[in-house]
């Protein structure tokens, strides 16, 4: 009897040593090999990041990534055109006042701004949006965004204070409120798992909560020669050192989102708004410069073509999750 319970207690313990480390390995088919890989990836990430911060992250970057797809935006600021000949969808609308080189980079490659049929917002902040109203009324596309962000983008990026209670309505001197950027009408609003189609293009919608409350990501197929690469062009990775600390984030929503990644696997490209994550500079050697990474980019279209690159980043972010809420339920009285 002695025996059974001191290894039942033996047992126990070894669970109590064990859960924390087992807690931070990614969910399969994900591999702590994987989250490894992500870790230097991130690490690269930042160094990058800080070299375009010096260079200027409204400095304009053109180039094509596939024979249908285009970027058109700018090194922090990324604005991607899917191209067709029935019409075109542009993935985000830039920094305020840089719609016309937005065009102008577009003209650049042949296309005409008029046959941009959707404009697709992934979040309201100023570097995603800010040039959505021009490039609306010059295309006469849609402008499409999830629920969530719509109030934010009808009003210059801060949104109307609501008003409780019966009747609704809003809060007059809610419109005093200095705007961001022009206001801009949405004419179509994404839910979760929503598809766009223009022409043979379709693009699906992913509402992933955490750096706006509706912080979107998109997923399409781009071509390139006879073959076609599932994309992902994501928004947007937003882990505080203390989640407490940013009102946008919860687990169920972060969850749900990690869950989304496993969904996806394999993702062959991988953009985001910023030129220092995409798998196309992240995909060279760590001690390659930013002009050089550029130049690389604008000159081999294989570069962008990994799966590893996704599926790294996306195991390290869900490490670093986990080991976050660990630290919060530990370390914070009120969270015990």
């Amino acid at each position: 009897m002695k025996r059974n319970l001191l290894l039942g207690l033996m047992v126990c313990v070894s669970c109590l040593i064990l859960w924390p480390q087992s807690h931070l390995v990614p969910t399969p088919p994900l591999t702590t090999q994987d989250a490894e890989r992500g870790d230097l990836l991130r690490a690269k990430s930042d160094e990058i990041r800080a070299e375009i911060n010096k260079m200027g992250p409204t400095e304009p970057l053109p180039f094509r990534i596939t024979d249908n797809l285009y970027s058109v935006g700018f090194l922090n600021a990324k604005a991607y055109l899917l191209t067709s000949p029935q019409g075109h969808i542009l993935l985000g609308a830039g920094y305020p006042n840089t719609g016309e080189i937005i065009e102008n980079n577009m003209q650049g490659f042949g296309f005409k701004l008029s046959d941009v049929k959707a404009i697709l917002i992934s979040h309201y902040h100023n570097d995603a949006a800010g040039s959505a109203a021009y490039l609306k009324e010059r295309s006469g596309a849609q402008v499409m965004a999830s629920f969530p962000e719509i109030a934010y983008l009808e009003h210059g990026g801060v949104p109307p204070t609501p008003r409780f209670g019966r009747g609704g309505g809003e809060d007059q001197g809610a419109q005093a409120q200095q705007t961001l950027y022009p206001s801009v009408k949405v004419d179509r609003a994404l839910f979760d798992g929503d598809v766009i189609q223009i022409g043979p293009l379709k693009v699906t919608a992913y509402v992933m909560p955490g750096h706006t409350p509706g912080s979107t990501s998109y997923v399409f197929t781009t071509r390139e020669g006879n073959r076609g690469y599932k994309v992902l062009l994501f928004c947007c990775w937003e882990y505080p050192q203390d989640l407490a600390q940013n009102v946008n984030i919860s687990e169920a929503a972060t969850r749900h989102t990690l869950e989304t990644f496993h969904k996806l696997l394999p993702v062959d490209i991988y953009l985001s708004g910023g030129a220092f994550e995409t798998s196309g500079i992240l995909n060279q050697p760590a001690n390659v410069t930013v002009p050089d990474r550029i130049a690389r980019i604008k000159s081999d279209s294989k570069v962008w073509i990994d799966r590893q690159i996704f599926t790294g980043l996306a195991a390290s972010r869900e490490v670093e999750f986990d080991r976050k809420i660990d630290k919060l339920k530990t370390t914070n009285p009120i969270y015990k």
